[in-house]
């Protein structure tokens, strides 16, 4: 039996929210001509001030504000929102028409963002993510954007939390992110340095080009990370939730997963914490799963969304041949494994190590590259292609080892998407 359609218009908040900017705007331009204008009775002393009486201004002002309300007003009636079947459809605007439609079937992720001004009067931003595009309502009440939500995704109430990060473990993960905190010292320094040479107040200047940067890497990621929690929905979905003031929801899809990610800042090796992240197919980069958490904790994740078979696959790389001390001095980081269905890579640098599982059913291509050093050496390194662009790099194996490696890396390839295909024949017939 279908379920009833669910459809509504936007919150009616929504036009104020879009009507700030036009108005704070035309605020802006009246300020900076205000040499122009003298406001009251008497002439104006100045023959190029222009003298406008108060009873004036202030209607002139009412009105702009309060056509600026209705245009906005009239464009939050003409839009509306439906989820009907397998469709999700938004109509929206004034003049210009624009009609949206989306097949559930493609979307990849469903996101409940709450910023803190919308807390507070009970909104919140559905974001539905697909391949290549995402399609935003903003505002709902947070009852439609969950109820939205869970449609899209057919998930019910029963949900299981699999970690939390603390707050301690987040705050001093943060002060040991020695890559972070070493770049956010070099931007301040180079925006304090004009005025350690020169004494001018005025050179000071170039600080707040800089703030917004350093304010990205230091203090806005413990806002934006505390409170993170995974949550493993019935259907076998997987939701995080974080943030302090705006709170934030990103949901993955295991069939969308194309490799997960754990890195591992230097100064966390003393505490064996990683960061893990995840790669969905159309996504720009790899979006973050858990900030810190040990690496026990990290490797249960990856059996959660790679299944058992990537679990195994994060100790015991096969190491990078003697020659690779001449290519990089970091070949000791250098490591690749490939069985059970799994491509894993090991790569690194002094400040960071990287572990990257791929399941080879999503690897779409092979290539083998060799550089001009790489070719006296007799290395070459292997690029697993994946959806949406990315790659898993087996760098500075030797050039036998390499051939041979694409190879089996094509055929696991090609035979998991033909077992994946006859499975999924197989279910819709």
């Amino acid at each position: 039996m279908s379920q009833p359609a669910i459809e509504g218009r936007l919150h009616p908040v929504t036009p104020l929210r879009r009507s700030w900017v036009v108005l704070a705007a035309l605020a802006t331009f009246a300020f900076q001509q205000r040499d122009l204008f003298g406001f009251g009775p008497a002439p104006a002393v100045d023959a190029d001030t222009i003298t406008v009486p108060l009873w004036a201004a202030c209607a002139a002002a009412a009105l702009i504000i309060t056509s600026t309300l209705g245009l906005f007003t009239a464009a939050w009636r003409q839009s509306h929102f439906s989820l009907d079947g397998s469709v999700l459809a938004y109509r929206s605007g004034l003049l210009l028409k624009v009609h949206r439609r989306c097949e559930l079937d493609h979307v990849q992720s469903v996101d409940v963002v709450r910023p803190f001004l919308g807390r507070l009067i009970g909104v919140c931003t559905l974001r539905v993510v697909m391949s290549g595009t995402t399609m935003t309502l903003s505002y709902l009440t947070l009852r439609q954007a969950r109820a939205l939500k869970a449609r899209i995704l057919a998930e019910d109430t029963a949900e299981d939390q699999l970690h939390r990060v603390h707050t301690k473990d987040l705050a001093l993960a943060l002060l040991l992110d020695l890559s972070a905190n070493l770049w956010s010292l070099a931007l301040a320094t180079a925006a304090v340095l004009p005025y350690a040479l020169s004494g001018e107040l005025l050179t000071l200047s170039t600080l707040i080009a800089f703030l917004p940067k350093i304010w990205r890497l230091t203090g806005k990621r413990f806002f934006a990370y505390s409170g993170w929690t995974v949550t493993r929905t019935s259907d076998g979905t997987y939701r995080t939730d974080h943030g302090m003031f705006d709170t934030e929801q990103y949901t993955y899809q295991e069939s969308r997963i194309t490799f997960i990610e754990l890195r591992q800042p230097l100064l966390w090796r003393r505490f064996d914490w990683v960061e893990v992240r995840a790669a969905v197919a159309g996504a720009t980069e790899p979006g973050i799963v858990i900030p810190v958490c040990p690496r026990s904790v990290a490797e249960k994740m990856v059996l959660h969304l790679l299944g058992p078979g990537a679990a195994s696959h994060l100790n015991a790389p096969l190491p990078a041949p003697p020659a690779a001390a001449r290519a990089t001095p970091f070949h000791k980081a250098l490591g690749y494994r490939l069985s059970n269905g799994h491509f894993t890579v090991w790569s690194g640098y002094f400040l960071r190590n990287v572990t990257t599982v791929c399941p080879t059913h999503r690897v779409q291509s092979v290539r083998t590259r060799q550089g001009p050093w790489q070719r006296r050496l007799h290395l070459a390194s292997v690029y697993a292609r994946l959806p949406g662009g990315g790659s898993v790099p087996a760098a500075h194996r030797t050039t036998s080892e390499a051939a041979d490696l694409a190879g089996r890396l094509y055929r696991a390839s090609t035979h998991e998407a033909e077992a994946q295909q006859r499975q999924f024949t197989h279910i819709h017939e």
